[in-house]
């Protein structure tokens, strides 16, 4: 009677290992491939901001030669007004870049020459803003969220090539199990890797997927 409930024990055992296996396995290759799939997720925003930072840099070499332009046509204006060359100032101010006129219309109806309390010139008011350079703000900003994106989808595909490892343990010690002939020593392997298993779905089933 001993020997029968030996073997039922045993016939469970291996069932029971079998099963282990065969989950086991398969949440390692869905954790394996979505490990590579948040790698690649992080690759691919990491390149993407990257790129960004490129354009960002670009643009903002951009708006630094139209400031520059504004600046010495807006220079070049006040000298013309400081010599009562009005000529002179008429032909520069017709060469004002579009974005700057309404900078430089608004800080005028100020009269900065009567009023102390005016910006010190049209570079200072709000309505200065160069498309390029908000252009570039935005990529930049654009760039910092494909970052954080990035970093979260590496901590993901670490997290996913951890499991693994729980995995991996449980396939260790389920593997174990039948290099012994002790019922006890299997049931507690099995135990072992079963513990493992459920930790590793339990993970499978939270972590986010791609």
């Amino acid at each position: 009677m001993s020997h029968q409930t030996s073997d039922n024990t045993a016939k469970w055992l291996e069932i029971a290992a079998a099963i282990i296996l065969s989950l086991a396995s398969l949440l390692t290759a869905w954790s394996t491939y979505q490990a590579a799939q948040w790698s690649r997720t992080q690759s691919v925003k990491s390149n993407g901001a990257v790129t960004k930072m490129v354009e960002s840099t670009q643009l903002s070499t951009l708006a630094g030669q139209d400031t520059l332009v504004d600046v010495v046509t807006f220079t070049n204006w006040l000298e013309a007004v400081s010599t009562d060359n009005q000529a002179l100032a008429d032909f520069y101010h017709q060469r004002f870049r579009e974005e700057f006129q309404p900078a430089f219309t608004a800080w005028l109806a100020l009269e900065p020459l009567k009023n102390p309390d005016a910006p010190p010139s049209p570079f200072a008011m709000p309505a200065y803003s160069p498309a390029n350079r908000q252009e570039a703000a935005a990529r930049q900003a654009e760039a910092g969220e494909l970052q954080v994106e990035g970093r979260a989808a590496a901590v993901n595909a670490e997290l996913y090539v951890r499991n693994t490892l729980f995995l991996a343990s449980a396939l260790f010690f389920v593997g174990m199990s039948r290099l012994f002939s002790f019922i006890r020593v299997r049931l507690v392997l099995e135990m072992l890797a079963a513990i493992l298993l459920l930790v590793g779905f339990v993970n499978a089933l939270t972590l986010p997927v791609v």
